[in-house]
């Protein structure tokens, strides 16, 4: 998975989600309260994985571990 891909270990933009949102099909903005808001990573089913809120020390990390291991990219996506 290109380094691009991935969010930093520690927290992250609105940016950097959305970037991430564009390449992933089960991975999404939620909660958004505008100044901050959580990124969910959900399985093929919709259940959720794992889940972070932007401004968590290691928010990134955790995300990472469970997009790599769970993300569904969009180009690999099909209907």
């Amino acid at each position: 998975m290109p380094e691009s891909h991935l969010l930093p270990p520690g927290p992250f933009t609105r940016q950097q989600a959305e970037a991430i949102t564009r390449h992933y099909h089960n991975v999404c903005i939620e909660d958004d309260q505008y100044s901050h808001f959580r990124l969910v990573v959900r399985d093929s089913d919709g259940r959720m994985v794992w889940r972070a809120w932007s401004f968590e020390t290691d928010a990134g990390e955790g995300l990472n571990r469970y997009i790599r291991r769970s993300g569904i990219r969009t180009d690999t996506f099909t209907r």
